[in-house]
């Protein structure tokens, strides 16, 4: 038997209305299922009509959440998975949801891995191989990764290194060369860069460094002779053991050697 919608009552809320059907309240709607159901005041209701909009209102209320989520920034189809299903847990629903995102070029994982892509050229310090993980992780395949790569602007990537790689030099500058090089080489590649990506520039940054180099192992010598100056050590024991401890911090043998016996 049809019922009477009695009274459509505006929220506080903007675009939120309560339905009072044969003068009692049943429930609320979104503006969106209140137009498109063309729903006004002395409208008769068959059962079929008022499951129809609890339905559609359902499905209007998960589709607003993931327009709210998507108003930040794009997202990848298993975000917006884990984002809707922290609400619900209608699978069907949520699927319906992702269609009609779809169907407005609103969820897109080829354009998404794109644009991450260039953001992360353009915004941070991170090299294609972690991209490529973060890309994983959210659940892009490999082959809108490898298509989305074509975006990873090596010129771009270039100049960052050159901004970075000094940087790095002067924070290990306390460190021997052959450790120093193999510290920012390591932290290059957790950055994310191949090693093709930075050997040339690392290289033409250490061309003049062998003054440094010098500098730095004159004062570590210096350090462990006066260490030892008071000991009953032997000139011949001294020597030794500050082969010993130098070479172990990763100066080459010679070089010691040639230093020491300048002393």
């Amino acid at each position: 038997m049809p019922r009477i919608l009695t009274k459509i009552q505006a929220q506080k809320k903007p675009g939120r209305f309560n339905l009072f059907i044969d003068g009692k309240y049943i429930f609320s709607v979104s503006e969106t299922v209140l137009v498109e159901n063309h729903l006004h005041k002395g409208q008769e209701l068959t059962d079929e009509l008022i499951a129809h909009l609890i339905s559609s209102e359902g499905f209007s209320k998960i589709y607003q959440k993931a327009l709210n989520y998507l108003s930040y920034q794009l997202r990848s189809e298993k975000e917006i998975d884990n984002h809707l299903k922290k609400t619900s847990d209608d699978i069907l629903l949520i699927e319906k949801v992702k269609d009609k995102l779809r169907a407005y070029n609103l969820l897109d994982d080829t354009k998404y891995a794109a644009s991450y892509v260039r953001t992360m050229v353009n915004t941070s310090d991170k090299g294609f191989n972690v991209i490529r993980n973060n890309l994983r992780t959210k659940g892009i395949s490999e082959n809108n990764i490898e298509q989305a790569k074509l975006d990873y602007d090596s010129t771009k990537v270039t100049a960052k290194l050159e901004a970075l790689i000094p940087k790095l030099i002067h924070q290990y500058r306390n460190q021997p060369s052959k450790i120093r090089i193999q510290k920012i080489k390591q932290r290059l590649i957790a950055k994310g860069y191949n090693t093709t990506e930075f050997v040339d520039i690392l290289a033409a940054d250490y061309s003049n460094d062998s003054d440094h180099e010098d500098e730095l192992l004159l004062n570590n010598v210096e350090k462990l002779w006066n260490k030892y100056n008071n000991s009953h050590l032997t000139d011949s024991q001294k020597k030794l053991k500050i082969k010993q401890t130098l070479y172990r911090k990763g100066f080459a043998l010679d070089k010691i050697t040639n230093k020491l016996d300048e002393l």
